[in-house]
């Protein structure tokens, strides 16, 4: 699933309309190791792999040996990473969700280190490019989609009638699923903007103040633009979460939920 997580957006935003815009140093050295352009190599892929790199082998580094009784520092952070997507899944759905903790970790993780990667000189954050999260949100569409078919069949399309599927009330339904599919199609570059826009602006906002306060750190503005790339990989996991309770088949969920628990 981690795979699945990091390899879709890498893909899906290599198509960037290729416009001109400095990069890191980092970027710059790639683009002349390789001898590719930003139009062939984009710097926001470049970042993405990055950050890929960063949770499959940064997270293993970080938590180092797992310990109950000495936890080290790292595992007490990525702890509370854990904890908190799961307290995020089991007030939304229940124990029944744990399933899709397996998704929503990876794709917390995937996006938190995009986000703060903004903050370092070296870096740029992947999350202020439009084609990275809107590979973020397509994947988030798929997955829950597919989770629904998955699980309820072809009975997960009732969910888009409101339940009106009798007599007369059928045609109410009929009215109703035609909104909700829309209300779904769009829900992908909603999610997509929303990211995009509050980090875009955030790196902005560090730029400028990285062009005032050239020689002391300006530690306001990293710190609202850590508190920024928090409260964002909430919003859109959270997102995830209230999407992915709607594929919850409802008729089974006491049972599952007592298999998620044990």
């Amino acid at each position: 699933m981690t795979v699945f997580t990091t390899a879709l957006p890498l893909f899906l935003a290599v198509a960037d309309e290729g416009a001109a815009h400095p990069h890191p140093w980092l970027v710059e050295q790639i683009h002349h190791l390789t001898g590719l352009s930003d139009r062939e190599l984009p710097g926001h892929v470049i970042m993405l792999l990055i950050a890929a790199v960063i949770c499959v082998f940064g997270f293993k580094l970080l938590v180092g040996k797992p310990s109950v009784d000495q936890p080290s520092l790292g595992q007490q952070v990525v702890e509370i990473i854990v904890l908190q997507v799961r307290d995020m899944v089991e007030q939304a759905i229940g124990k029944y969700g744990f399933k899709y903790l397996s998704y929503l970790l990876p794709l917390a993780a995937l996006i938190l280190t995009s986000n703060l990667m903004g903050l370092f000189p070296l870096f740029e954050s992947p999350t202020a490019n439009f084609n990275v999260t809107l590979a973020l949100g397509l994947m988030t569409f798929i997955y829950y989609m597919f989770m629904g078919f998955a699980q309820q069949g072809l009975g997960y399309l009732k969910h888009f009638t409101g339940g009106l599927t009798a007599g007369l009330m059928a045609i109410m339904g009929g009215i109703i699923f035609i909104f909700e599919m829309f209300s779904n199609a769009i829900r992908p570059a909603t999610l997509a903007l929303r990211l995009m826009i509050n980090m875009f602006v955030d790196e902005q906002l560090g730029i400028a103040f990285g062009t005032i306060y050239n020689i002391l750190v300006p530690v306001f503005p990293m710190l609202l633009g850590t508190f920024v790339a928090v409260v964002q990989t909430f919003i859109f996991v959270q997102l995830a979460i209230i999407y992915l309770s709607e594929t919850v088949p409802h008729d089974d969920h006491g049972h599952d939920d007592e298999q998620a628990h044990a």
